[in-house]
């Protein structure tokens, strides 16, 4: 069964249609990337999926249960529980300033984990991965964008979500600091992390991602495998897009 299932969202701000009908699904260990032109409604997609605008039309659901029913949402207690099943990596970071790394890591955790008494264990085991335990006394100024970067993702990690959004990570970053970021995305896909990536990186969509969804006016225009979507595609808007996102 797949984990997440997408049919016709649609989503317009005033008389601007947004999303027009997106319809995917994404299976437990899926590394999903999608790529497109600016405005084809992508960050749109993923902050519609976790909760941070409400849709207009269509159906979603997690984990087999109903999160969205042709347009509806379930009681609120429900509603924050499924969304609470993913977590989310903003491509400004989104760090409190006046927190430092340990702070915004077990803070947000123990605010939505009520009762939890882990948040010091966890924090140091996540800030390990990400290779930033050294700097967990350290304010968010203190650091480049690439460390704050894998801060939010070790902050993400926090609640052991079962899907992981990434809304253009590496946007931001200058291209060495881009590289640290994407290495540890590529290390939570070898260990099956299921995850959403909205990207520009092309080479993470090729290398890393299992399923390449290419968005274009508020449509997913094509899918399919990173080897057909880059070397065999058969939308001609799709070969135009990542012709010039080669150059």
């Amino acid at each position: 069964m797949a984990f997440l299932e997408v049919r016709q969202l649609k989503k317009s701000f005033d008389t601007l249609p947004v999303l027009r009908g997106v319809s995917f699904t994404v299976e437990q260990g899926d590394v999903i990337a999608i790529i497109g032109p600016s405005g084809s409604g992508k960050s749109t997609l993923l902050r519609c999926l976790i909760d941070l605008e409400t849709v207009d039309e269509g159906t979603v659901t997690i984990g087999g249960e109903p999160f969205i029913t042709n347009g509806q949402y379930p009681i609120p207690r429900h509603r924050r529980a499924l969304s609470g099943r993913m977590g989310m990596v903003f491509q400004s970071f989104n760090l409190f300033p006046h927190m430092t790394v340990r702070q915004n890591l077990i803070e947000p955790y123990r605010m939505t984990t009520p009762g939890a008494t882990d948040g010091e264990e966890k924090c140091r085991r996540l800030l390990e991965k990400v290779g930033l335990w050294d700097k967990a006394d350290v304010y968010p100024s203190k650091l480049s964008g690439g460390q704050k970067q894998r801060v939010a993702i070790a902050r993400a990690l926090m609640k052991s979500p079962e899907l992981m959004l990434f809304d253009e990570p590496t946007s931001a970053l200058d291209p060495q600091l881009t590289g640290e970021v994407l290495s540890i995305m590529r290390q939570l896909a070898q260990e099956h992390m299921t995850m959403l990536v909205v990207t520009h990186e092309m080479s993470f969509a090729q290398d890393a991602a299992t399923q390449v969804l290419f968005m274009k006016d508020g449509l997913i225009a094509e899918a399919g495998p990173p080897p057909v979507i880059f070397t065999r595609p058969q939308n001609p808007e799709t070969a135009a897009f990542l012709g010039t996102a080669a150059r």
